[in-house]
């Protein structure tokens, strides 16, 4: 086998799977950074792109600079999920925090699905997305009850409707014995994440933001109305700044370094095998994910119905590809045990990033603005946020968010996430 693991086809590459549809742009492709411009943006990915779209529609000289190629990041790593998913429950913030908090949270979750929707019909973004519904699986019949009572509250506090499917009933969604049932929402969708970042791309570009790739931040000084940037490609200065790089922040800001903890997911995608052995497998097309701390995800390839999509063993630290393959061709075929001859064609990583008190965070401090934390709701909370930071410079109605908070670190953290792996061992635990 190539690369000498009996998980991977001979075919086999290393980079996430949607740049073979959607290649990121070469350095030269890259115009020369202008020396002032009203806002820049640090990080072209979802929430970077949005902003900039929506602030030079707004009348703005728009900059955006990233570390690497636009979309190298998260943005064309992820699975391509549009959904309203949080790690806290909406009845875990209920007994929490009040009705009326959960409400605004899981209010703004919907407003953040909507705008995925939007923005591709609005820019016409060929992504392949469409609204085909997820399935959410229990691992245990506890875990069963805990979802149908969760979502129970859902549909009665936020008229969002689901189904719940037994575990006798569950292979009309999913052909396997490996869960106890689940719950179906028939509305969320799925995309192909490189094609939905290239479209935002090419929107930004058109409305005349300038978007430059290989410019890495490497200190940021001044204050509200006066910044100074300066990048491996040049200094510019801006009135207005956002840092949207989520979890591929580095020492340029070291305030928010201090609060975000970037973290492995790994993903797969499988050689072909069969269009109609996929769609014997998950026979109603949906986007699925079990409902773990630390989630299995598995999907039909957006574009390609002969191939399958799987991703989990979130959290591990600077793991070999090729081990991390075999781990999760063993989890998928745990799922699935006829697939004994499976193999991969893509196995890739990407940083995610985490908070201290898991949600996704979007405010403003010492003047620049910043938007992170997404915890596997990147896609949705990325459109969203890059929407709200543009409404707020230019001062338009729309930009208030109930994800407003303080945004927590821990003391003598400073940017090395090395408990990662522990803490999320210890949030799995009841997983099982």
């Amino acid at each position: 086998m190539a690369h000498g693991s009996s998980a991977l086809s001979e075919k086999c590459g290393f980079e996430p799977y949607w740049w073979r549809a959607a290649p990121l742009e070469e350095k030269e492709a890259n115009a020369a950074l202008p020396a002032t411009t009203d806002v820049a943006i640090v990080g072209a990915g979802i929430t970077g792109l949005v902003a900039a779209l929506h602030l030079a529609r707004g009348g703005r000289k728009v900059v955006v600079v990233d570390a690497g190629p636009p979309g190298h990041g998260a943005s064309t790593r992820n699975a391509g999920y549009v959904g309203r998913t949080l790690k806290h429950g909406f009845g875990e913030l209920i007994d929490s925090h009040g009705l009326d908090f959960a409400r605004a949270i899981y209010r703004e979750l919907m407003e953040a699905f909507i705008a995925v929707k939007e923005t591709v019909e609005e820019e016409k973004i060929a992504c392949h997305y469409r609204q085909q519904g997820r399935f959410l699986m229990a691992t245990s019949p506890a875990m069963y009850e805990a979802m149908t009572r969760d979502f129970a509250l859902r549909e009665k506090h936020l008229g969002e409707p689901f189904a719940a499917v037994s575990r006798a009933e569950q292979a009309s969604e999913i052909a396997t014995r490996r869960y106890f049932g689940g719950v179906r929402i028939a509305d969320h969708a799925g995309l192909h994440p490189g094609l939905y970042h290239r479209g935002l791309l090419a929107a930004a570009r058109k409305a005349g933001a300038l978007v430059i790739g290989h410019a890495a931040v490497l200190r940021v000084a001044g204050v509200a109305g006066s910044f100074r940037l300066a990048t491996r490609r040049g200094q510019i200065s801006a009135r207005d700044l956002i840092f949207a790089t989520n979890g591929y922040g580095d020492s340029a800001w070291p305030w928010l370094r201090r609060r975000v903890m970037p973290f492995d997911a790994y993903q797969t995608v499988s050689a072909p095998l069969g269009e109609d052995r996929v769609r014997a497998l998950m026979p109603a097309d949906r986007t699925y994910i079990d409902w773990n701390f630390n989630v299995d995800w598995m999907r039909r390839v957006p574009g390609d119905p002969t191939r399958i999509v799987f991703g989990g063993l979130t959290g591990g630290r600077d793991q070999d590809l090729r081990i991390m393959a075999e781990r999760l061709r063993l989890r998928l075929l745990r799922v699935f045990p006829d697939l004994g001859e499976l193999r991969f064609d893509a196995v890739w990583t990407g940083k995610c990033g985490g908070t201290f008190d898991l949600y996704p965070h979007i405010g403003r401090h010492n003047g620049i603005h910043f938007a992170v934390g997404y915890c596997f709701a990147g896609v949705p909370m990325g459109t969203l946020f890059g929407i709200k930071l543009a409404r707020r410079i230019l001062g338009s109605k729309g930009g208030e968010s109930a994800f407003d908070r303080p945004l927590p670190t821990m003391p003598f953290y400073w940017g090395n996430p090395w408990f990662v792996p522990a803490a999320i061992s210890w949030l799995s635990r009841h997983d099982r």
